[in-house]
């Protein structure tokens, strides 16, 4: 009786538990940058017609976006991990099966684990200078430190999501034919090319 047979335990119930309640931060993260980017855009918009239709450039426009530019670029950094997007990069992992491959998704996953580690001290330092000091923009002199604080948060939110995802693949190491828990889900590559061409071509979808 393999593994799938088995029910999960309260291990793993605790595990799907935690992946749900970070899930619903991350989608929430997304959302918010969702927003902020469709707001920069309508920005932009309102910049280019008072500027060439009134002579009149909207004030702050671009401090606005170098303020905002972390929401939306850090933000949703996590639920894009989490859904295995564009900042991963498979060609070598998808090689590997069954134990092996949760081997080597172990070995990265405690790399980039490492790495945001490392890197959060410096992130929560720049946070704290720009407050202390009373960093501002150049123009409209607003305060850099809501945009500093950006990364620290986002940072966080992906670093609980390496902890839980480095307690999956170990589960997976441990157990290779148990269900997945709070790891990333690979997309099959031929169900995305027929996804897409159904997109472009409508035909396609009868």
């Amino acid at each position: 009786m393999t593994a799938e047979g088995r029910p999960p335990g309260p291990a793993a119930g605790a595990l799907a538990l935690a992946d749900r309640a970070l899930s619903r931060v991350e989608l929430a993260t997304a959302i918010v940058a969702g927003l902020v980017i469709f707001f920069v855009m309508w920005v932009g918009v309102a910049e280019i017609v008072l500027r060439r239709g009134f002579n009149s450039p909207l004030y702050g426009q671009l401090d606005l976006v170098e303020q905002t530019m972390a929401l939306y670029a850090l933000l949703p950094i996590s639920y894009c991990w989490r859904l295995a997007g564009h900042i991963r990069v498979d060609l070598l992992i998808d090689n590997f099966h069954g134990r092996g491959r949760w081997i080597v998704e172990t070995l990265t996953t405690l790399a980039a684990l490492a790495l945001i580690t490392a890197i959060w001290p410096g992130v929560l330092h720049f946070f704290e200078n720009a407050l202390e000091i009373g960093d501002s923009t150049m123009n409209t002199r607003w305060p850099t430190w809501p945009s500093k604080f950006v990364p620290v948060v986002a940072l966080s939110i992906l670093w609980l999501r390496l902890v839980l995802e480095l307690i999956g693949f170990l589960r997976l190491v441990a157990c290779p034919d148990a269900t997945p828990i709070a790891v990333p889900t690979h997309p099959d590559r031929i169900e995305e090319a027929v996804a897409s061409s159904a997109d472009v071509d409508p035909a396609a979808r009868r």
